[in-house]
Formats: structure tokens, C-alpha cells, sequence
């Protein structure tokens, strides 16, 4: 006999899972573990008396009854967000600036805007990227409301979020590593942590190195690092698709962990702002 009631949770856990092609990248999305996703999918075919799923090492395959429950499924989830967004906050509205350098955007607002959208529909978000150092001037002179950014040694306050592994990265097709001198691609002296931490790191081990590469902006680094002309310096987690990390075994210091804090404008009442931070807090916090 089937169980009347679906949970909702598990309906957008599997519905992540159906649309990602991944059980990883749905962790990744829902901020849980691998195992726990894969149990409420198992729950649900449970539930349902059916196969849903067909997984193999490469990839994860709807069956004919997955594809008929996740249409269902979205549906459920689309109304599920408009009653939220509907009866649970209409009232909230307003424009939040927020503040985030360029690789923690790319990695963690995809996870901190999933569903804020409709559940907040009259919040309307800017984005400006920029390093964490040019962050914090931003805000001090209120020209942002908000700044997720990594703890500066000058700058230590804010509401701490979380804590990343700082890795050595080099293109996957390169061996720049194995340089007597390592060529290195990093952001200005001053305004950042990381090269900092890199170069304290390399001094320390008696390495060689040099600047091939000083830029502001991401973009510039990584397409450096990208060609297979120099390493650079990023927290685990925001490693680009064709990059490898080098670590100890392969001759390089280890680097420290850095803390992600959240800041905000002193001057800030606005309850939208407030909102938004509050989420930010309860998506990024561990």
C-alpha cells in the first residue's frame, strides 16, 4: 500500500539528483552528504513501490517511472515555493548590494540564491565581485550592504562562516611545479591574503619563485594558470574543472586554512538586508 504523504524534502533531493545527472553535485547543491541524498532517493522509490533511478559509475539515468515523477515533483516544489513566497514573507521587499570575490561567487551563490528567488520574490540582489580587501573599502564607505570575503589579517571582524584549505593549483595538462624557479600568477601585494600565505610558505621552504603574473581579476590568473604558464594559489573548493591541486608530495609547502567571514554596513537597518544575511549565514555556516 503505498504511503499517502511525499515529503518534501526528499521530492527535492531527488528532483536535484534527476536534474543534475549527479548524486555528488545534488549533495553539493542541498549542502549534505552524498549518503544521505542517495537514502532519501532510496526512501522515495521506497515509498512508491518503484524504480526510479538507474545508476552506474558514470552517470545516473531516469527510469520511466523517474521521468513521470519528476514532473510531478516540480510542480509540487514550484507550489510549495509560491505559497512560502506568497503567505510566509510577502511583505519583505528592497534592493540588497552585495559584495564577493569572483571564485567564491562562482562556488557558493549558486548554493546561497537556489530558491531565495521564490521565496523572496520582491528582493532584488546586486552583485559586485572584487577582492576582499577592495570589498571591505566598498563597504566602509556604504557603497555595498553586505561582504562575504576572506578574513584579512587587518581587517579580522565580521561573522564567521566557514573555513577553507588554501591549495597549490596548476593546469591539469601542466608541470610547472617541477620549475627550479616556480612561476606564479597572483593577485597585487597588499590587498590579498592568499599571496601572502604563498609566498610566506614558499620563503619557509627555501623554494624559488617568481611573478609572471599580477592581476585584480580573476580571469587574468586563472587564464595564465589555464595555458600551463604559471601556479597559482586558491581554497580547495573553488579549483576550476581544469585545474590540479600540488601538495606536499610533489615537493610544495603546505598552506594554512583561511576563514570566510560575512560584513556588514554599519549603518544597515533594512529588513530585506537583514533577510538576505540571514540566509547567507544558514546556507555558507559549518
Amino acid at each position: 500500500m503505498l504511503n499517502p504523504d511525499l515529503d518534501i524534502h526528499i521530492l527535492r533531493a531527488f528532483a536535484s539528483v534527476a536534474e543534475l545527472g549527479s548524486f555528488t553535485r545534488a549533495a553539493v547543491e542541498h549542502d549534505r552528504t552524498q549518503s544521505a541524498v542517495s537514502m532519501q532517493v532510496r526512501r522515495l522509490e521506497q515509498i512508491l513501490g518503484k524504480i526510479l533511478l538507474v545508476r552506474n559509475s558514470r552517470q545516473v539515468r531516469l527510469t520511466e517511472s523517474g521521468r513521470i515523477v519528476l514532473t510531478y515533483a516540480k510542480r509540487i516544489l514550484r507550489l510549495n515555493d509560491q505559497v512560502l513566497s506568497e503567505i510566509g514573507e510577502p511583505e519583505v521587499q528592497g534592493v540588497v548590494r552585495l559584495g564577493i570575490p569572483d571564485d567564491y561567487a562562482a562556488y557558493f551563490l549558486p548554493k546561497v540564491l537556489s530558491h531565495f528567488g521564490s521565496l523572496y520574490p520582491r528582493i532584488r540582489l546586486e552583485v559586485l565581485c572584487g577582492l576582499s580587501h577592495d570589498l571591505l573599502l566598498q563597504l566602509r564607505g556604504e557603497n555595498i550592504d553586505l561582504a562575504v570575503t576572506t578574513r584579512q589579517p587587518q581587517s579580522p571582524g565580521g561573522v564567521f562562516l566557514r573555513r577553507e584549505q588554501l591549495v597549490w593549483a596548476e593546469s591539469g595538462k601542466s608541470q610547472v611545479h617541477t620549475n627550479d624557479i616556480l612561476p606564479l600568477a597572483l593577485f597585487p601585494e597588499g590587498v590579498c591574503s592568499f599571496r601572502q600565505a604563498a609566498l610566506e610558505a614558499l620563503d619557509q621552504a627555501g623554494r624559488q619563485w617568481r611573478i609572471v603574473c599580477t592581476s585584480r581579476g580573476l580571469a587574468g590568473i586563472r587564464s595564465m594558470v589555464s595555458s600551463g604558464l604559471a601556479m597559482t594559489v586558491v581554497t580547495e573548493n573553488t579549483l576550476s574543472h581544469d585545474m590540479r591541486t600540488i601538495g606536499q608530495i610533489e615537493g610544495l609547502p603546505p598552506l594554512p586554512l583561511v576563514d570566510l567571514s560575512l560584513h556588514r554596513a554599519r549603518s544597515v537597518s533594512s529588513e530585506a538586508v537583514e533577510v538576505f544575511a540571514e540566509h547567507i549565514m544558514a546556507c555558507l555556516q559549518m
